[in-house]
């Protein structure tokens, strides 16, 4: 990887501006503006990147290098295979450097906005009861998030084209955290008094997911970030615990040039459990209808939803996929913990604790690849089988199995002495 040397340290600006409001000695609600902007942060983007259609011979005009080489049978299409001595020798610096192919350069190409609504309700304990709630309304945009874990941009030369919502985005967030110590009544050993609970609430909107196409290389220049063609809304291409539906099997007329549907079969996957479901195969007439070019839907397949189709772009293109243009299922957890506290003496006491998390057994889903997730799942285009697909909760599919963490229902107990 090379690196600018230019390179800067970063910018960043914040403001905010908050009012505070005492409704009671207990009881304050603060409501708050907060805000920033970051520029000259870190991204990478490949300087070497070919040009659109070198690996199918297709790019204009052909280097001296590709002509006399890898190209001179002229230009190629699928199914024939992507050729990547064909983009190599087209790209900026074959000349002067022939034995490198990427040459990802780190500068300070990114920016970021952000922008929030933030309150805050907070009850001082009062009878026994205290609690903080609070609530965000917020969306953070760049056009690069996660550093070096990131995806390239689909065009190193247009990295403005990325701009979107970032990877940490959540635009809707709730916490309610209450500890509530319960009256007792004296007497009957003990059983009736010391008692204390505390919960925790977490509700938040879907995150945004990555994706690209990571081995079909239609655009030809060999960055395996090619993005496809949406049409309809990115809303419809929710990911959850199953895949998005997929449809392959389509033809080409070599009389019309058109598609024919009569191979087609579509199916979906359960990715928790790897299971496929048929589905009808009429779903593959939206991808025909939609398609920008009849051979890339033959060779890939398309996925389709109510709402929109997702088709490869035609070759020797960028597709019109925005960066996080999709978003995942949310999170929502509640967690409980009861305690009950034994006095004996005045220097000896006992705390025995029933901690609950995830309370409901609500299932959170792992978003495909994001800002928790790096490894990926469903977030590969040409991955059929688990496009789109959590395909488990997010502390096993993150690596981080700790309660708490998007798990299922957890339960502990414990004891404590203290003298």
């Amino acid at each position: 990887m090379g690196v600018d040397p230019n390179l800067r340290d970063p910018y960043i600006l914040n403001w905010n501006l908050g009012i505070q409001h005492a409704f009671t000695n207990n009881l304050s609600l603060e409501v708050g503006y907060v805000g920033n902007h970051g520029s000259r942060l870190f991204g990478i983007r490949d300087i070497n990147q070919a040009p659109l259609g070198a690996g199918w011979c297709q790019n204009s005009p052909l280097t001296a290098a590709q002509i006399a080489d890898a190209c001179k049978l002229g230009p190629t299409a699928p199914p024939k295979p992507f050729n990547s001595q064909a983009a190599q020798e087209a790209r900026p610096y074959f000349n002067s450097f022939p034995y490198l192919g990427f040459i990802n350069w780190a500068s300070n190409n990114v920016h970021s906005n952000f922008n929030s609504l933030q309150v805050t309700l907070t009850q001082r304990a009062s009878h026994g009861l205290s609690f903080t709630a609070g609530y965000t309304f917020a969306h953070g945009l760049d056009n690069g998030s996660l550093n070096r874990f990131g995806l390239l941009p689909q065009n190193s030369n247009n990295t403005g084209a990325e701009y979107g919502s970032s990877d940490f985005d959540i635009r809707q967030r709730f916490t309610l955290t209450t500890t509530y110590n319960i009256p007792g009544v004296k007497g009957y050993g003990q059983l009736l008094q010391g008692w204390r609970v505390n919960s925790i609430y977490t509700y938040q909107t879907a995150q945004p997911w990555s994706l690209w196409d990571g081995g079909n290389n239609f655009d030809g220049t060999g960055e395996n970030a090619y993005r496809w063609d949406l049409f309809g809304s990115p809303d419809g291409f929710r990911s959850t615990a199953t895949s998005i539906p997929f449809c392959n099997g389509f033809g080409v007329d070599p009389v019309t040039l058109k598609v024919t549907t009569v191979s087609v079969s579509c199916s979906q996957q359960a990715g928790t459990l790897a299971n496929s479901t048929p589905l009808p195969k009429s779903l593959g007439d939206k991808c025909a209808t939609l398609t920008t070019d009849p051979n890339t839907l033959k060779n890939a397949g398309c996925y389709v939803t109510s709402d929109g189709v997702i088709v490869p772009a035609a070759l020797n293109h960028f597709g019109n996929m925005g960066r996080n243009i999709f978003r995942d299922s949310g999170f929502k957890n509640w967690d409980l913990s009861v305690f009950k506290n034994f006095t004996f003496k005045e220097q000896f006491s006992a705390q025995f604790r029933v901690e609950l998390f995830n309370v409901l057994n609500h299932p959170n889903i792992a978003n495909p690849y994001g800002a928790s997730n790096f490894g990926g799942i469903g977030d590969t285009l040409n991955s059929s089988g688990t496009f789109g697909c959590g395909c488990g909760t997010p502390d096993v599919i993150a690596g981080n199995n700790l309660i708490g963490s998007g798990s299922a229902r957890v339960m502990q107990v414990g004891l404590k002495l203290k003298f």
